[in-house]
């Protein structure tokens, strides 16, 4: 059973996911916003995160502002619900008259804002307009907004699916380059050692098994030279296993 507070621990696990995110890089995030504002003829549009005590705007147009206090914004109003919440004047909606952006600068009048909700049903922020003139908007710019907030979280999720598979493609990589070197060592390293080691065997049955010591050393020099190979391949194939399973 979901209770309130398992609900907002997974809110906020989701909304880690995206916070690392520059999403204000994305020119198509940058062209939602822009219709979105065009949309409510609003001189501000904003995407949004709600954290557990600040709100984060990931792509802002109009108004440059990077974190606030999540207590008394309107997008923790917004987020409660899944439709879009419409304030067309907050002066005279008992929520907001008193909020300092309502009674100050910027003078906050209307707000609209569609929460942006995860495949599983978790609300981790808006995207959302602002004005500083009271106005009246139709259904269907309701419908529209509602629209676009499910198309910010598309491109949200797209943009970690391509990171997560560029980290990926990185990572089959340096498994490729570890077992390139083992392919090596195999191939080049332990060939030499081996050589040696079977010539000088050779050497000790045409001698009846019986060797002068300078061929016993040389013979404990390559198969020391063969072991350190060996420790080698075996640490690469720990390094390309690690990789594999991470």
């Amino acid at each position: 059973m979901i209770t309130a507070r398992n609900y907002e621990s997974e809110r906020l696990l989701a909304v880690q996911r995206f916070l690392q995110y520059d999403f204000d890089l994305n020119e198509n995030m940058q062209g939602l916003l822009k219709l979105a504002a065009e949309l409510f003829e609003t001189p501000a549009a904003f995407l949004t995160l709600m954290g557990e005590n600040e709100q984060w705007f990931k792509v802002t147009r109009g108004f440059d502002v990077h974190t606030m206090p999540r207590l008394g914004s309107f997008c923790t109003e917004a987020i409660k619900n899944y439709d879009v919440m419409m304030v067309p004047d907050a002066l005279t909606d008992a929520r907001f008259a008193n909020n300092p952006l309502v009674k100050n600068i910027p003078n906050i009048r209307f707000y609209a804002g569609s929460p942006l909700s995860t495949r599983e049903g978790y609300n981790i922020g808006t995207i959302c307009v602002m004005d500083n003139r009271c106005k009246e908007v139709s259904d269907d710019k309701k419908q529209l907004l509602s629209v676009l907030a499910k198309q910010a979280i598309h491109l949200m999720d797209l943009e970690i699916t391509y990171k997560l598979l560029r980290e990926k493609m990185q990572m089959v990589e340096r498994q490729n380059k570890a077992l390139r070197d083992i392919a090596h060592i195999q191939s080049h390293e332990f060939r030499g050692p081996l050589s040696t080691i079977m010539g000088l065997m050779n050497e000790i049955k045409d001698e009846g098994y019986s060797s002068p010591k300078e061929n016993l050393v040389l013979m404990e020099h390559v198969i020391a030279r063969l072991d350190e190979q060996i420790r080698v391949v075996v640490k690469s194939t720990e390094v390309a296993r690690s990789i594999y399973t991470a």
